[in-house]
This record gives structure tokens, C-alpha cells and sequence, in this order.
């Protein structure tokens, strides 16, 4: 069924922060900044000019891990449609996910000391039926999404909700 279809209209995109992997992030900047002063360093000299070379080779690499690393965490969403949730993942080995819309009766925020510096976090949610098998984990800005589903929650017809828990 395609999303665009009469019924089915995105209501909301959550997308994936590349902060997330902040070890790999901070590790490659600092080799990047290191290796490159060492380049410099070595390039006014005629004896060191393969040590430069090397060096900005090393520094190229760790910058080419953090752009990939940027562009894999914007290729990861989650898409929430009327009836169904879509998550997309993956750079060059593209995952897709598609799971039908229940109602939610619970959201919380998990968010770490370095989540909360550059705002991304994880998402527990409690759904009607079997566990939210959507990875929630390292959403940008966390609190604007729970809101989001907060907001689904207070449309949700709890009668129904009750009905299919069989309570």
C-alpha cells in the first residue's frame, strides 16, 4: 500500500541523531585535528614531505568517518502515518520496516547526561497489542516526539483500548 494513498498521510518524522555515536564522532575529530597538524608540520620539510603526506591521508580518512557517519544518522527515520509506522535505515544497506498504527498507551523518555547535551534520547513505548517493535533509540529531540505520541494518546478512543486488552 503506498503511504501516499487517500487515508494513509504522514503526520510525523523523527530522525536519528549521529551524536549517538559520539565516541566514534569525537575519537575521528580529534585524529583528524592531530593528524593534520602533524601534516603541516612536516610539510616545510623536504625530508618529512612523505610523513605530511601520510598524515593528511590519515586525517582525509577520519573525516570521510565522521561525514559517514553524519550521512548514515539522516538516511534513519521514523515516518508515522495515519495507519501504519515506517522506519528507515542504513546507508547503502537500506533496512525498511512498516508496522501497523495501534493505539499507544504510554510514552517516556530515556536521555543520558550527553543526551541531554545534544538533545537526542531513547523512546520507550507502550502500545495495545504486542511491544513496539520500532527502534525508537537515539531520536532527536525526544521530547518533541513524545509529544507528538502524547498527542495520539489523547485522541485514542480508550474504550477501544479496553476492548482489545480485554480488560
Amino acid at each position: 500500500m503506498d503511504n501516499n494513498s487517500v487515508g494513509n498521510k504522514l503526520l510525523y518524522v523523527a530522525k536519528k541523531s549521529a551524536w549517538a555515536h559520539r565516541a566514534r564522532m569525537i575519537l575521528s575529530i580529534i585524529v583528524a585535528v592531530l593528524f593534520a597538524i602533524t601534516g603541516v608540520a612536516f610539510i616545510s620539510d623536504p625530508e618529512g614531505a612523505g610523513l605530511a603526506v601520510a598524515a593528511f591521508l590519515i586525517a582525509a580518512v577520519a573525516v570521510l568517518v565522521i561525514v559517514l557517519t553524519v550521512v548514515e544518522a539522516s538516511r534513519c527515520e521514523i515516518r508515522v502515518y495515519e495507519k501504519s509506522i515506517v522506519t528507515k535505515k542504513g546507508l547503502l544497506n537500506v533496512r525498511e520496516t512498516r508496522s501497523v498504527m495501534t493505539p499507544i498507551v504510554g510514552v517516556s523518555v530515556e536521555q543520558s547526561f550527553n543526551g541531554k547535551i545534544f538533545n537526542y534520547g531513547n523512546l520507550v513505548i507502550d502500545k495495545v497489542g504486542k511491544g513496539w517493535d520500532i527502534d525508537s533509540r537515539y531520536i532527536k529531540k525526544p521530547y518533541e516526539f513524545k509529544k507528538f505520541l502524547d498527542s495520539l494518546m489523547e485522541n485514542t478512543d480508550m474504550d477501544k483500548v479496553t476492548m482489545i486488552m480485554g480488560n
